[in-house]
């Protein structure tokens, strides 16, 4: 009997150590909201569900030109669509992940941005 008992709080701590590593949504990439994550959430826009589970994307953290307006644009794949406030014109059904570019990265890979000063981009990968 003793035996057993100490298989079951070995097989349990086990089972709590893994649960502590990969369920506080500590771990979880800052960069990137996942399909499972989007699928989960209740919210009806994708503006409320990244104001929901990663509101530093919407930040403006410091203006990089005092000329012109530094701000956080949104993309649909290549595709520039707007400021981050046209996510309030999509479903959470309409996206399988988000991805967020901080600013230098975003300039560099996204097309279509010209002299705009960004923060960071926001990718939408639509449904097929």
């Amino acid at each position: 009997m003793l035996k057993r008992n100490k298989f079951v709080l070995v097989g349990l701590l086990a089972v709590a150590a893994c649960a502590s590593a990969t369920g506080t949504g500590r771990d979880l990439r800052q960069d990137v909201i996942t399909g499972e994550e989007i699928e989960r959430t209740r919210v009806s826009n994708l503006y409320e569900l990244v104001e929901r589970l990663r509101p530093r994307w919407l930040e403006l953290r410091s203006p990089q030109s005092f000329t012109s307006e530094t701000q956080v644009v949104v993309y649909q794949a290549q595709t520039f669509l707007g400021g981050v406030e046209i996510l309030r014109q999509f479903g959470k059904e309409t996206a399988i992940r988000l991805i967020y570019l901080d600013g230098s990265t975003a300039s560099a890979t996204l097309p279509g941005l010209g002299t705009r000063q960004v923060e960071g981009a926001i990718v939408i990968n639509p449904v097929n």
